[in-house]
């Protein structure tokens, strides 16, 4: 992407969604009971372009998102990678049906991955600038009536996941956005911020 094509922060428009940023950051809660509906291709495309405003001070764009169409071949071959890497730790079949079913019947689906840096302090920055990401993702879904589950687990560990995307062997893999229309609450609990804050002077 040449420079004269890159967004500049003054001309975005934000979407009108009504959702405060603070009832974003309270109300976005890991979720994977979905309805069936799949999420509308314009709210996803919001959705990214709100993840890549995450902070990246250098600059380095490290984010690569992978948008697996529900029905498409691509989510049906991802889902066989699931199959095959759980059912080969642990030799139960319906454990990797299982894990090969919930790729397939994610409404929206979601691979985010970063790219390594010239150096290993850059390669860290950049994999915690593409988390950020995730997490602008995340915030925005919330203002689109979605829900995200952020995974890490077995649908995200095949060795070859990344080269059946069309990826690098050598891109750290950030996670999984399993995402839809919610079919229940969710709740949480946190520590609040003064049991793990230090006000210094």
């Amino acid at each position: 992407m040449t420079t004269s094509n890159r967004l500049r922060s003054g001309n975005v428009s934000a979407p009108e969604t009504g959702v405060s940023v603070y009832e974003a950051i309270h109300n976005r809660r890991m979720n994977n009971d979905f309805s069936d509906a799949v999420p509308d291709r314009d709210a996803l495309r919001r959705m990214l372009d709100a993840a890549v405003w995450a902070p990246n001070h250098r600059l380095t764009n490290p984010w690569r998102f992978y948008v697996l169409e529900k029905g498409g071949e691509k989510r049906a071959q991802v889902a066989q990678l699931a199959y095959d890497n759980l059912f080969a730790r642990s030799g139960n079949h319906e454990h990797a049906d299982g894990s090969r079913q919930r790729v397939l019947d994610a409404p929206a689906l979601i691979y985010v991955y970063s790219v390594p840096g010239d150096s290993e302090e850059l390669t860290q920055e950049n994999y915690a600038a593409a988390c950020c990401a995730v997490q602008n993702l995340l915030l925005a879904a919330v203002a689109e009536g979605l829900a995200g589950d952020w995974s890490t687990g077995n649908t995200t560990r095949h060795p070859q996941l990344a080269e059946t995307l069309g990826g690098e062997s050598d891109w750290t893999m950030v996670g999984a956005l399993f995402i839809g229309q919610p079919s229940r609450p969710s709740a949480s609990v946190r520590a609040p911020a003064d049991e793990v804050t230090a006000w210094l002077s």
